[in-house]
């Protein structure tokens, strides 16, 4: 889909300045059920690692079907990962896999003093209270983007230029996805600061380097 392609032009990218060579890059429909032909095609390149950059649900099977083919590679998923239902579909052959994400999976188990950790200890206590289902970060980009704009209405009123002009002037908001600051060139206002390399550990996700 649109953002698997939008990914691997990105990697095609930074690839080379990072030491990395594309071994093989393959595409995959987004409504696949099994993956073995195409990482089969992978196994036979001896690659050091693979990278699945999807949303969708057969990102599960990516793990599942390495397993039974044998590629004992390290697995790295994108950020869309950050969903516990993926966890549990791909069983077992989830532990190990590594993705980039925001702190909120991993909210109880920051530093007391992290400034985030009050905000998404609340934020996932409320959310599974209320849904009865484990947090994923896809609420917390809507709870931000919400909040962002309460905040600048309450400032500046509704006027849409006003709004836009306090929020590229925003710094330091403390939201689900990172420490927010905008400007005028940059509406995105996160680096990669805002992120945490995760794992699967024992079917939970856990911080990669603790």
């Amino acid at each position: 889909d649109g953002f698997g392609l939008a990914g691997k032009a990105q990697l095609d990218k930074l690839a080379g300045a990072s030491g990395i060579t594309i071994a093989l890059s393959e595409a995959y429909d987004k409504g696949e059920t099994d993956l073995t032909g195409v990482l089969t095609k992978v196994k036979g390149q001896d690659v050091q690692a693979v990278i699945n950059w999807s949303v969708v649900p057969a990102q599960a099977l990516v793990a599942k079907n390495m397993k039974q083919i044998g590629l004992n590679v390290p697995l790295f998923q994108s950020h869309g990962y950050g969903n516990i239902k993926y966890v549990e579909a791909g069983g077992e052959a989830a532990n190990g896999t590594v993705f980039p994400c925001g702190r909120l999976l991993v909210a109880e188990v920051l530093d007391a003093n992290h400034p985030q950790k009050s905000l998404l200890v609340q934020y996932k206590k409320d959310y599974e209270a209320r849904y009865k289902e484990d947090v994923s970060t896809f609420g917390g980009h809507a709870y931000d983007s919400f909040n962002i704009i309460a905040q600048a209405v309450a400032k500046v009123g509704t006027d849409k230029f006003k709004v836009r002009d306090y929020i590229e002037g925003l710094k330091g908001f403390v939201g689900t996805a990172g420490i927010f600051n905008f400007t005028a060139a940059d509406h995105n206002g996160l680096t990669t600061d805002a992120f945490e390399m995760l794992t699967v550990r024992n079917g939970k996700f856990a911080l990669l380097d603790k």
